[in-house]
């Protein structure tokens, strides 16, 4: 081999390596915690969460979907990223409105939540959210901290709080500052969002548990004392409940890659040519 075509495979190897490198320093910025709340509501009926407008970013707030807000961010928020941080008020636009038991389109997947003033910040949601809770019979959640769930499959949990209930569920996804092109090597979150059930049910009932599984469900239940189960009528009645909600997520950056052992056998690679044009260059060799 001439020491000109070693300097061209240096060169190749070099910009191998180069790129490698790059890559194995490359790092999602995303981290910490984000709160959110709202003064406006969501409301929850069998087969979807509605996320409802929320008036204090104001009438005008839009994120960089165009479309309004329906949450915002509340005080404690520490989150980090490149652009931040985030405005305690500023507006947020949660996933089309609309949690449904469909799965949301690739879109609204990877927007599940935007930013008023920061348009490259998104998180994504893995579906489904949830799980929920493996229990159904809702009549056996009558102490704090116990809880079930409507029915099964369904990914919010109630749980007894001293006569009330808190609804809650889960998401996952990733989080980006460079736009939805940046998910795939996003950080990594857990989160959810819950509301406190404390006012009496539409239906004129304390809102524990088994009444809220009982104002939703109208079927006879499959276990003596337990709360009704739920029909294919039922999920089409349109029976809701609508209360303020509250949000938190954590995120956790993905850990800055070791160099690969690809990265390692290229320098290997670029140390023998460099030898070698030494070698040949010491035995009188040239191009």
């Amino acid at each position: 081999m001439t020491s000109r075509n070693l300097r061209r495979a240096l060169a190749s190897v070099a910009v191998l390596a180069g790129g490698l490198l790059f890559v194995s320093d490359a790092s999602a910025s995303v981290t910490n915690t984000l709160l959110t709340g709202s003064t406006g509501t969501f409301t929850v009926s069998l087969p979807s969460i509605v996320f409802n407008n929320d008036p204090e970013p104001g009438a005008g707030c839009s994120t960089a979907l165009g479309r309004g807000c329906n949450s915002d961010v509340t005080t404690n928020t520490t989150l980090s990223f490149v652009g931040g941080p985030l405005f305690v008020g500023e507006g947020i636009y949660v996933n089309n409105n609309d949690l449904t038991l469909t799965a949301p389109s690739a879109a609204d997947a990877n927007q599940f939540l935007t930013f008023a003033a920061h348009p490259t910040l998104v998180f994504s949601m893995s579906w489904p959210p949830g799980p929920g809770s493996p229990n159904t019979n809702c009549a056996t959640a009558s102490g704090n901290g116990m809880s079930c769930s409507i029915f099964a499959g369904s990914p919010i949990v109630l749980t007894y709080i001293n006569g009330h209930t808190s609804l809650s569920f889960g998401v996952v996804g990733k989080a980006s500052d460079t736009g939805v092109a940046g998910l795939l090597g996003g950080s990594s979150y857990v989160g959810g969002f819950s509301q406190t059930i404390t006012d009496f049910l539409p239906n004129g009932t304390v809102p524990t548990p088994l009444n809220i599984q009982d104002y939703f469900c109208t079927g006879p239940s499959s276990i003596p004392g337990g709360g009704d189960t739920c029909t294919p009528a039922d999920f089409a009645s349109g029976r809701s409940i609508t209360s303020s909600q509250s949000g938190s997520f954590t995120v956790t950056p993905s850990p800055v890659p070791e160099p690969s052992s690809l990265l390692l056998s290229a320098i290997g690679i670029i140390m023998m040519l460099v030898l070698g044009t030494g070698l040949l260059k010491s035995c009188g060799i040239s191009a």
